[in-house]
């Protein structure tokens, strides 16, 4: 007998909530748990004694956005989807290492597809993650191994990246959506730029928009990504409860 999947729903908008609701009464392999118009209420009340299989999370929130509210959510949950009328969230999505989303309007026949997915997915027993990857060299059929926690930076250079390592540095025709991609399950990469993916273990020290790495490279942050690293560092600094 498979396992009945454990589901909640969270979306400012009872339409929509009520249209995933329908969904999921057809599907013998999913259960919905509860449902959330109010995302703050959400985040206050799911823990993660709830055993969740599937959160589906909409992005466009009043008060705080699914972007966000998933930093905190993500460990509460085996899967996160996401569900928006906007593609250009697929990017901010997978950083915050959703498993997938669906575009408004959710056509049924995409909602059962992604959940057989899902469903398969789950049913499989965990496989230890690869701690390296491999890179086109220079030389035609030449592969290059590089362990991840070799790995310093990665910079961004038009239709090739070059990867610093703390020995050598390797280029390849790869682009930076494909860098973040292969270290998605390694939780110590982020993009704080554009043009640069940095290891956060090799982080010496931050000044104000400045980042110093241990390779004695300076990088700007890039606008877009002042605030995920800052609450990178906030939750990451020892305070003082002295006043």
């Amino acid at each position: 007998m498979k396992n009945i999947l454990k589901c909640v729903i969270i979306d400012d908008e009872q339409h929509a909530i009520d249209l995933l609701t329908d969904y999921i009464s057809e599907l013998p392999s999913l259960s919905l748990y509860k449902t959330y118009t109010n995302p703050i209420f959400a985040l206050d009340d799911i823990k993660a004694d709830d055993d969740l299989d599937i959160i589906w999370l909409d992005i466009d929130m009043p008060g705080i956005s699914g972007l966000e509210l998933a930093k905190s959510l993500r460990h509460k949950t085996k899967k996160l989807i996401f569900t928006t009328a906007h593609t250009q969230y697929a990017v901010e999505a997978f950083e915050v290492k959703a498993d997938n989303y669906l575009l408004k309007p959710i056509k049924l026949s995409r909602f059962v597809s992604l959940v057989s997915e899902l469903t398969e997915t789950l049913s499989q027993p965990e496989v230890a993650k690869s701690n390296f990857f491999f890179i086109k060299g220079d030389e035609k059929g030449k592969l290059i191994r590089l362990d991840m926690d070799s790995i310093i930076m990665i910079e961004g250079l038009k239709n090739y990246i070059v990867i610093y390592t703390k020995t050598e540095r390797f280029t390849t025709y790869l682009t930076m959506l494909e860098a973040e991609m292969a270290l998605l399950n390694d939780g110590k990469f982020m993009r704080i730029h554009k043009s640069f993916i940095v290891n956060s273990e090799e982080i010496k020290k931050v000044n104000g928009s400045t980042v110093y790495l241990t390779n004695d490279i300076e990088i700007m942050l890039g606008t877009s990504y002042k605030e995920r690293f800052y609450d990178y560092l906030n939750d990451n600094t020892i305070k003082t409860g002295r006043r």
